[in-house]
């Protein structure tokens, strides 16, 4: 019996104990027919589902990044005899690499003048730059900070190495 006919009956009916039952059935058959189609339409929308309905063109590599290979830095170590080869270690320090600088064989007043233009580049680089040893320097980019007793030692004991 349609839900119309349920309406067409209980209009029709005066009597109060055909009203109620009318009324428990209406309600009733609609509950269990909304529920049941729900049910099916949900269970037929599922089981379309599945892993070989995907679209093709996602690729299927994953996306996992390996973060030890990203973050390397790759290290540049540059000996320098004088001032006029100074552009390369800067070149190498605007490319964001780490440099270790050795001016062993460099002049005195050469090697404070490579000291002051690569600070300023390091500077500029947002980096760091650091004596590691006599005359053995590391410059780092922003991305590398530098810590560690030993550097603290080696800068308290430089200190005016250049005055």
């Amino acid at each position: 019996m349609g839900i119309f006919d349920k309406v067409k009956n209980f209009i029709d009916n005066s009597d109060e104990d055909t009203i109620d039952e009318d009324i428990e059935n209406v309600y009733d058959d609609s509950a269990d027919d909304t529920y049941s189609s729900d049910s099916t339409e949900s269970s037929k929308s599922f089981s379309d589902f599945s892993a070989s309905s995907r679209p093709s063109s996602i690729s299927s590599t994953p996306n996992i990044v390996d973060l030890r290979s990203s973050s390397r830095t790759p290290v540049v170590l540059k000996k320098l005899d004088r001032y006029l080869d100074v552009q390369s270690v800067a070149d190498v320090l605007n490319e964001k690499r780490i440099v270790i600088l050795n001016l062993e064989t460099c002049p005195a007043d050469d090697s404070r003048r490579i000291i002051d233009f690569l600070s300023g580049v390091a500077y500029a680089n947002s980096g760091d730059i650091k004596k590691v040893a006599g005359k053995a320097y590391i410059i780092t980019p922003d991305s590398v900070p530098l810590s560690g007793d030993v550097l603290e030692d080696i800068e308290s004991m430089s200190e005016g190495y250049f005055d």
